[in-house]
């Protein structure tokens, strides 16, 4: 397993009064520290460039104190642009998978969420350069039914073992889903859209065969 919620506690964790009574947390984490990268490159190259400035100010004029303020403005401005900036996103970016979704969470005044409930992914792959696997780091296309369409969460860390935990997840998810209510409380029957969608997701795995997903969707549609 790649970690558990302890391991992943920060300072800007998922709140957890957003979970449902049911649900449990699987893991949260940050993007991989690879995505900091750009921003290690643009502040070493932005204080070279500040020092040999400030030498060539120096070899200028007689007293350079203005022009060095100025060069130091403009330095400091690019920097919180293209390195301070990227830190920012990186740290309040995150990465959640619970027993019922998967979700990325970002922003630090403006929130940005979005959530994939795990029913609707069909299917899970990753990405790798030569380096990010070198660092344990790549990209995960996520394919999921309906308006949400297909999704990629870019510097995920492990992407291998995280794509295995979401199978998993949502193997137990769809057998929950499938399993009567043994606590003798109304099971709530699955929609036929939903009932369709988890078809699908056999004939993807090859569990159905196209004519049996066929069938079995013709039935379901002739009952709405």
């Amino acid at each position: 397993m790649v970690g558990g919620p302890a391991c992943y506690l920060s300072a800007m964790a998922f709140p957890r009064d957003l979970l449902a009574e049911h649900e449990e947390l699987i893991f949260e984490k940050r993007p991989h520290w690879v995505a900091l990268v750009p921003a290690a490159l643009w502040t070493i190259g932005l204080l070279a460039a500040l020092l040999l400035g400030y030498r060539a100010l120096d070899a200028i004029f007689d007293e350079a104190t203005t022009p060095k303020a100025i060069l130091g403005l403009v330095v400091t401005g690019l920097w919180v642009f293209f390195a301070v900036v990227a830190f920012t996103k990186w740290r309040f970016t995150l990465f959640v998978l619970t027993t019922d979704r998967l979700i990325t969470r970002s922003g630090v005044i403006a929130k940005h969420s979005k959530e994939i409930p795990l029913e609707r992914i069909n299917d899970v792959t990753f990405t790798q350069s030569i380096v990010e696997r070198v660092l344990g780091a790549g990209d995960l296309l996520l394919d999921s039914s309906g308006d949400l369409g297909p999704a990629r969460i870019t510097a995920v860390q492990k992407p291998e073992e995280v794509q295995l935990l979401i199978y998993k997840e949502t193997e137990k998810n769809e057998n929950r889903m499938r399993m009567p209510n043994l606590a003798g409380q109304p099971h709530k029957e699955p929609t036929i859209p939903e009932q369709i969608e988890a078809l699908a997701r056999l004939r993807k795995q090859g569990t159905l065969s196209e004519e049996e997903f066929e069938s079995k969707k013709r039935e379901l549609l002739d009952r709405m």
